[in-house]
């Protein structure tokens, strides 16, 4: 068994809803922002029933998402769980009412392939971990 994960709040735009499947989704493009101060891009794609609206563009969101990132190209999430936080995406104050956190985590549970080596540091442990998870409609 693997699975690779991500939680945290992530600002949304540039809906579009498919309709060619039975099943619905909306996609939602943004960025996750990394350590070094670059942007990795981000394709939400979310369950949503024919009825369902779009979110406006700029609204942050808290998502749970099984994801697949491969190299050099957009991170594809599948969200399982979202959660729009209320409020006008446009207004000067919409985010004064959102919790201050811009923290976002990502796990995984699958095979060590290699050895682990030191980091800088001397105490953290590096190693490659082999996982997959079902995302986009295939494991991956």
């Amino acid at each position: 068994m693997s699975t690779v994960a991500l939680t945290g709040n992530i600002c949304v735009r540039g809906s579009r809803r498919q309709t060619t499947s039975p099943t619905y989704y909306c996609f939602y493009e943004s960025v996750l922002s990394i350590t070094n101060d670059s942007t990795v891009p981000l394709q939400l794609r979310v369950y949503s029933p024919p009825g369902d609206s779009l979110l406006q563009d700029d609204t942050i969101v808290r998502v749970f998402c099984r994801i697949f990132a491969p190299p050099s190209s957009k991170i594809l999430m599948d969200v399982t769980s979202i959660a729009p936080y209320p409020g006008d995406p446009a207004s000067d104050n919409y985010e004064e009412n959102i919790p201050n956190d811009t923290s976002v985590a990502i796990w995984g549970v699958g095979a060590v392939v290699n050895n682990a080596e030191y980091g800088a540091d001397s105490k953290t442990r590096l190693f490659d971990l082999a996982v997959s998870d079902y995302v986009r409609d295939g494991m991956k």
